[in-house]
C-alpha cells in the first residue's frame, strides 16, 4: 500500500515539474555543435591548454544563463604530458631493425632522450627483486579479466528498461578491468619505483583499435614511477614477449614534458527565491571537468544545459537554488587530494540533494567478427538512487517518460545492488538525497574517441530526465 501511494506521489511530482517547466520533448539539450567544438580540442587534462579553452567555454555559457558567485579554488599539481600522434621520432620502439607498434604512452610513467634507451629485454614474473630490472626494459603483460571475477561485475538493480535484458557488459567490464591493472591491481608502478629499470612495455589483451590511445587511469600516487613506459596490443605484444624470453635487446623512445599546471575547482549558483537568507536551500550539480576524450567529461555541458534550462523560469519561482561544481582532480596524479567539501562547509550545510552529471550521450563500442567499432546501441546508463521510495519512484517514473533506451536504476544501499560510484558518491558519504549517472565504458578509457561516439539526441533525453529529477526539490 505504502509503496503505490509513494508511486503516485512521485507522479504528482513529475506531474508539476512539467507545469512548471519550458514543454517540449527533450526540454534541457546539448547542442551537437557544442559537442563538435570540444572534440576539436582533443582531450582536457586539468591544466592543459585544452582544458582551459573547455572551461572558457562552459564559463561562457553559464554568464549567459546568469550565474553568480562564481568561485575558483585552485588546485595545482605537476602536469606530465606525451604528444598524442606522434612522430616515431617522439615515441618509437625497436627489437633489432623491426618497428614495433606503439598504440599508447604510459602516463606519468617517465622520458627518455631524444635517442631513446636500448637495454635486454626482460619478461617481469610476480616476485622479482629490483635488482634484477636493473638495466633492463622491463615486459609486463595483462590478461584478461579472469571468469572469476565475474562475480565483482554481475549486481543486481532496481529497475531496468526492457532492453536492458540484451545488454553484455563483457568488453565494458574487461576494458575497465585491463586498463585499471596497471595502477590498481598489478601495481606496476609500484614494481618499477625505485628499480633502476631503464624502461617498460606492457602488453595488454586487446586488438590494436581498441587499445588505441588507452589512457592510464587511475593516477593513484602523486610522484612519477621514473621509468619510460609504453603500451602495445596482443599481436604486437607476441613478438615482443617472445623477444623477451629470448633476452634480446630493444630500443625505446618516449619524449614527455613536465610543467606546473593551475587548474581549479569551479562553483557557482543560479539562485532561488531563498538565495542569500536563512531559509535557502541547494542542490549541487556535480562532475569532473577533465579526461581523456568527448563524452568521458561532457558533464559540464550537460549542466550548463541544465542551467540554462532552469534559468528560463523567473527565480522567484526556483524554489532551491542550484550550485555547479566542476571537479578538476578525476584524472590528476593522486586524485582527488584536495577535499572541496570539507574546505568549504558552510556551502554544504544548505546542500539538500545532489546530482551527478556525467558520460551523457555515449554510444556503445563492442568487439566482434569484423573487429572492433561502434555497435549501433546507445552505451548502457545507470542511475544510482538514495535509498528513498519517491526518489526511486521518481527516477524509475522519469526513465519511462523520456523512452530512454537501456538504463538501469540502482540503490547501492540495498543489498545484492552494489555500491554507488562516480562524483555524486558524495551523496553516500555525507549522507545527502540524490542521484548520480554514469555509463558503460566500453570505449571511453583512451584519447582516441571523438565526435561519432557522441549522440546528441539520446544526450537530450537523457537531460530530460535529470531535469526531472532535480524538479523533486523545484517542487
Amino acid at each position: 500500500m505504502l509503496r503505490g501511494l509513494v508511486a503516485a506521489a512521485s507522479v504528482l511530482v513529475l506531474a508539476g515539474c512539467a507545469s512548471l517547466l519550458p514543454s517540449g520533448p527533450f526540454r534541457p539539450a546539448v547542442p551537437q555543435d557544442w559537442h563538435h567544438d570540444k572534440a576539436a580540442l582533443g582531450h582536457t587534462f586539468a591544466g592543459s591548454p585544452q582544458w582551459h579553452s573547455y572551461m572558457t567555454f562552459v564559463e561562457g555559457r553559464l554568464a549567459q544563463a546568469d550565474v553568480i558567485d562564481v568561485q575558483k579554488h585552485p588546485a595545482p599539481y605537476r602536469r606530465w604530458w606525451a604528444p598524442d600522434s606522434p612522430t616515431s621520432d617522439e615515441r618509437s620502439l625497436y627489437i633489432g631493425s623491426n618497428a614495433i607498434p606503439v598504440s599508447a604512452y604510459w602516463a606519468y610513467s617517465g622520458a627518455t632522450g631524444a635517442e631513446g634507451v636500448t637495454a635486454p629485454l626482460l619478461r617481469y614474473r610476480k616476485g622479482m627483486s629490483p635488482e634484477e630490472l636493473a638495466g633492463r626494459i622491463v615486459v609486463f603483460q595483462v590478461e584478461p579479466a579472469p571468469t572469476s571475477m565475474g562475480a565483482m561485475f554481475t549486481v543486481g538493480r532496481e529497475w531496468a528498461t526492457e532492453d536492458f535484458a540484451q545488454v553484455s557488459a563483457s568488453l565494458s567490464d574487461d576494458q575497465w578491468y585491463q586498463g585499471n591493472y596497471v595502477t590498481r591491481f598489478g601495481r606496476f608502478d609500484a614494481v618499477l619505483r625505485d628499480s633502476d629499470a631503464v624502461g617498460a612495455i606492457v602488453v595488454f589483451a586487446m586488438g590494436p583499435e581498441r587499445l588505441d590511445g588507452l589512457y592510464t587511469f587511475p593516477l593513484l600516487d602523486t610522484r612519477m614511477v621514473g621509468v619510460p613506459g609504453v603500451y602495445v596490443d596482443e599481436q604486437a605484444g607476441a613478438a615482443v614477449l617472445a623477444a623477451a624470453d629470448g633476452e634480446m635487446a630493444a630500443t625505446l623512445t618516449l619524449l614527455a614534458n613536465e610543467k606546473e599546471a593551475e587548474p581549479y575547482f569551479y562553483t557557482a549558483v543560479l539562485p532561488g527565491r531563498d538565495y542569500g537568507n536563512d531559509d535557502d536551500r541547494e542542490i549541487l550539480l556535480v562532475t569532473h571537468s577533465d579526461g581523456p576524450n568527448l563524452t568521458q567529461e561532457n558533464g559540464a555541458l550537460g549542466i550548463v544545459a541544465l542551467i540554462q534550462h532552469f534559468a528560463q523560469r523567473p527565480q522567484e519561482e526556483r524554489r532551491v537554488t542550484l550550485r555547479i561544481l566542476l571537479d578538476p582532480q578525476h584524472y590528476s596524479p593522486g586524485r582527488h587530494t584536495i577535499d572541496w567539501y570539507e574546505e568549504h562547509v558552510a556551502i554544504m550545510q544548505r546542500v539538500v540533494g545532489i546530482v551527478g552529471v556525467e558520460h551523457i550521450g555515449q554510444r556503445e563500442y563492442g568487439e566482434g567478427s569484423d573487429g572492433y567499432g561502434l555497435t549501433g546501441n546507445a552505451e548502457p546508463w545507470l542511475i544510482f538512487v538514495r535509498d528513498d521510495p519517491l526518489l526511486i519512484n521518481t527516477a524509475i517514473a522519469a526513465v519511462s517518460a523520456a523512452e530512454l533506451p537501456r538504463t538501469e536504476i540502482r540503490v547501492p544501499e540495498r543489498k545484492g545492488q552494489g555500491r554507488w560510484t562516480g562524483l555524486a558518491e558524495v551523496a553516500i558519504t555525507r549522507d545527502i538525497a540524490g542521484f548520480g549517472t554514469l555509463s558503460g565504458m566500453s570505449g571511453y578509457w583512451g584519447t582516441a574517441a571523438g565526435i561519432e561516439s557522441f549522440d546528441a539526441e539520446l544526450a537530450s533525453r537523457q537531460l530530460n530526465v535529470l531535469a526531472d529529477l532535480i524538479g523533486v526539490w523545484m517542487q
